[in-house]
């Protein structure tokens, strides 16, 4: 394979450079400079001629519209509206209860939180849990992966309410 490259370079190299593989005795050479200066002007092998570059032509155009889904649709929504409205009738179904003799047992808010202090607690937290669904949307609009941890959390306060009723109706 190497002979056979080899062999290709020369063969290519000789016709670039307008030798032949002619014997030098076989060659006719000239009888003077003036009979080569005149073979050389009237049949020449090789010609130089300058490139003439031009520049590509220019033109704008707008990248083709990129169809983005809205990350906050109606399901986003609904999903959101059920973490909320969980939590806001936990927070206030414990008010309640609270008002009547019973006492808190999530230890992150005291026996007996005011009302100000669970919704500074638990707001923030469902703000939170509501943009991490919206990132996980954002970054993967085909998954529905966004939706599980607004679920755990409303489902958690759903349950708590629920609890805080049944608590309620007993006393």
């Amino acid at each position: 394979m190497k002979v056979f490259l080899c062999c290709v370079a020369l063969v290519s190299a000789c016709t670039l450079f307008g030798q032949t593989s002619q014997p030098v005795a076989e060659q006719a050479l000239p009888d003077s400079a003036s009979t080569s200066k005149a073979a050389a002007e009237g049949a020449s092998a090789f010609t130089a001629e300058p490139i003439r570059m031009a520049p590509p032509p220019l033109s704008i155009q707008s990248n083709p519209p990129v169809e983005r889904r809205r990350v906050v649709d109606r399901h986003f929504l609904w999903v959101a509206l059920f973490q909320v409205g969980a939590t806001l009738a936990d927070i206030e179904s414990t008010q309640y209860g609270l008002s009547h003799g019973a006492r808190e047992i999530n230890p992150l808010y005291g026996n007996h939180p005011s009302r100000a202090k669970q919704y500074a607690i638990t707001m923030p937290i469902t703000a939170g849990v509501l943009g991490w669904s919206y990132r996980l949307k954002r970054s993967a609009p085909h998954s529905k992966y966004w939706v599980i941890p607004p679920l755990i959390v409303g489902t958690m306060h759903a349950i708590a309410f629920c609890n805080n009723l049944a608590v309620i109706k007993g006393q």
